[in-house]
C-alpha cells in the first residue's frame, strides 16, 4: 500500500506542476533588439490574460551561468547594455511572476552583439563651393566604443540626385567622411542621402539611410582647361620673345661699346716710349720740320766675328755720342734752345 503511494506521488507532483504552469503562462513574443551596440530584451504579456499585473525577471548568460539583471520588474523590456561588451557572445531569458508563482523561462538563442546590432543613420551636412558640393558625414554615436573601433572597415554609400528627379539617382562610395561631389550642374538643387557600410571579418552590413538633405549648387567660376592651356602657351610665347629681345639689346649694346672704346693692346716698347719722360727737354720742343739724325755706335762683340748695329738713346752726359755728332747740328740745336728761352 505504501509502495503504491510512492508510485503515485510523482504523478501527483507532475499534475500539480502542469496545473501551475498552465495557470501562469510564459511571456509572449520575446525578442532581442540591438541598436548602436546597445542590447535590449522586449516581450509582451502572456496571451489571453489582461486583468493581471505580472512581474518579470530577465537574466543574461555570459559564460556558463545566468545572472539576473531585471528582477521582479513590471516593465515589458530589460536593458542589458551596461552588462555586455561589444564583442561578447550572449544568451537572454525571461519569465513571468504572479503572486509568488512563476512561469517557465523563455530563452533566446546565442548571439554576437556586434553581428546583430543595427547602426543608426549618420548625420549629413552639405556645403556648395564653386559648383561643387562638399559632403560632411558624422558617424552615428555607439553605446559601446566607437564605430571604427568595432568594425575593421567603414565606408559610405551616397545617393544624390537633382531635386524632382528621384528616379535618376546617382550612386558612389567614399572611404572618407568628407568628400566632394564633382561634375554637377551649377544653379541646381541637389539632394543627398548617405548610409554607413561596415565590414567585420566575414559579414557586412549597412546602416539606415540618413534623411534627405538638399542644397542649391552655386555657380562655378572655374576656368575651362582648354582656356588655361591657351593662356599658358601665349604667356610662354610672350616671355620667350621678351627674353630674345633683351638678349639682342644687350648684345648690340656691348658691340657698340666695344666699337667706341676698343680694347687695343700696345706693344711694350711703345708703352715705355709714351709713358717715360725723355731725359732731354730738347726732344719735347723739336719743331715738326726739324731734321732728326740717328746716332749709331758700332762695336765688336767679344768672342764673335759678327757685328750688330743697334740704335741707342742719346744722353747728354755721354762724351762719345757728342764726339760723333756733327758740330753744325749741335750749333743749330743750341740756337733753337736760345730762341725758346727768350
Amino acid at each position: 500500500m505504501i509502495n503504491s503511494y510512492f508510485f503515485c506521488l510523482p504523478t501527483v507532483l507532475f499534475y500539480i506542476g502542469f496545473i501551475s504552469t498552465e495557470y501562469l503562462p510564459v511571456p509572449d513574443n520575446v525578442r532581442v533588439s540591438s541598436l548602436d551596440l546597445g542590447l535590449q530584451l522586449t516581450w509582451d504579456p502572456p496571451k489571453n490574460i489582461t486583468d493581471k499585473l505580472f512581474k518579470y525577471t530577465a537574466e543574461l548568460r555570459n559564460w556558463r551561468d545566468f545572472d539576473a539583471v531585471c528582477i521582479n520588474s513590471s516593465s515589458l523590456s530589460c536593458d542589458f547594455t551596461n552588462n555586455v561588451s561589444a564583442f561578447g557572445i550572449y544568451q537572454l531569458r525571461v519569465r513571468a511572476e504572479l503572486n509568488g508563482e512563476t512561469s517557465e523561462w523563455v530563452e533566446t538563442e546565442e548571439f554576437k552583439l556586434d553581428a546583430i546590432t543595427e547602426i543608426s543613420a549618420p548625420r549629413v551636412e552639405l556645403r556648395s563651393r564653386k559648383g561643387k558640393i562638399e559632403v560632411d558625414i558624422t558617424d552615428p554615436p555607439m553605446r559601446k566604443k566607437h564605430l571604427r573601433d568595432v568594425y575593421n572597415k567603414v565606408s559610405y554609400l551616397v545617393h544624390y540626385w537633382k531635386e524632382g528627379e528621384v528616379t535618376k539617382k546617382k550612386e558612389r562610395e567614399a572611404e572618407q567622411n568628407r568628400f566632394m561631389l564633382l561634375e554637377l550642374d551649377p544653379q541646381v538643387n541637389y539632394c543627398v542621402q548617405v548610409a554607413v557600410q561596415v565590414q567585420l571579418f566575414l559579414y557586412n552590413k549597412s546602416s539606415h539611410f540618413s534623411n534627405v538633405t538638399c542644397i542649391y549648387n552655386t555657380y562655378s567660376d572655374e576656368v575651362e582647361q582648354w582656356f588655361i592651356a591657351v593662356v599658358l602657351l601665349v604667356s610662354f610665347g610672350v616671355v620667350f620673345i621678351a627674353v630674345v629681345l633683351i638678349f639682342l639689346a644687350v648684345w648690340y649694346t656691348y658691340k657698340v661699346c666695344r666699337m667706341m672704346h676698343p680694347d687695343v693692346k700696345l706693344p711694350e716698347h711703345l708703352k715705355q716710349y709714351l709713358f717715360e719722360r725723355p731725359q732731354s727737354s730738347m726732344l719735347l720742343t723739336v719743331p715738326p720740320n726739324e731734321k732728326v739724325y740717328e746716332v749709331r755706335i758700332l762695336h765688336e762683340e767679344s768672342q764673335s766675328t759678327q757685328t750688330t748695329n743697334e740704335p741707342i738713346r742719346v744722353q747728354e752726359k755721354q762724351e762719345d755720342c757728342w764726339m760723333t755728332t756733327d758740330m753744325k747740328q749741335r750749333d743749330e740745336e743750341q740756337r733753337l734752345l736760345d730762341k725758346m728761352t727768350v
